[in-house]
């Protein structure tokens, strides 16, 4: 019987961590993609008019999920590029589709009790989880928006293309994961996860 070096120890740690994160959180993942108001999206059948209140839906969203990881007791553990903010890109974008700075300051912002709870650390990473992952995903819903906004127009699309931030973020994620994973917070990552899915789909229904 051979012993495992430790540098085999941890990258096996690290995949048993990413893995079993992105296999328990598919059927919420398939779930969102499903969502009335982001179907048409991914399937490239959105209007402007239903394309402008899912970005406004999702500001609602994430401008206070980003206030509220950044206050988190826990967020001076991980790398910057993780807590980087979205929030804004969705900002620019409405503003490019012809919405008034005026109309969004009057946009509703889903409260503390419709965000997931982050009791521990486990639990926030699980929650970063989601939205660096998401990041990741959102590109290819920017390339389905080709036939509303044009072939090769940035206009309008900022949030969903990424930018060169969104890899550093998921690599920032990425070792988040491994250091919850290593210090044995499986399930309340797992629950940060799985709250932060439900409470963005509830916020999604409850304007469908």
């Amino acid at each position: 019987m051979t012993l495992r070096s430790e540098a085999e120890t941890s990258r096996a740690l690290r995949l048993d961590g990413r893995g079993r994160l992105r296999e328990a959180t598919r059927a919420a993942h398939e779930r969102l993609h499903g969502q009335k108001l982001l179907a048409p999206l991914a399937d490239g059948s959105i209007g402007l008019a239903a394309y402008r209140a899912l970005l406004a839906r999702l500001y609602g969203f994430h401008a206070p999920l980003e206030a509220f990881v950044a206050a988190s007791p826990w967020a001076g553990r991980v790398d910057a590029a993780l807590l980087a903010p979205r929030a804004p890109r969705l900002r620019q974008d409405l503003l490019e589709l012809g919405v008034e700075a005026a109309e969004l300051a009057r946009l509703p912002r889903v409260g503390s009790s419709g965000l997931p709870e982050l009791g521990d650390y486990g639990r926030f990473v699980g929650c970063l989880y989601v939205r660096a992952g998401s990041t990741l995903g959102a590109r290819l819903l920017a390339k389905a928006l080709d036939p509303l906004l044009g072939a090769g127009n940035v206009l309008g699309r900022g949030f969903l293309a990424g930018g060169d931030g969104a890899d550093l973020q998921w690599r920032a994620c990425c070792a988040a994961i491994d250091g919850a994973t290593a210090e044995g917070c499986w399930d309340s990552m797992l629950a940060g996860a799985d709250e932060t899915f439900a409470a963005l789909e509830a916020w999604l229904d409850a304007a469908s």
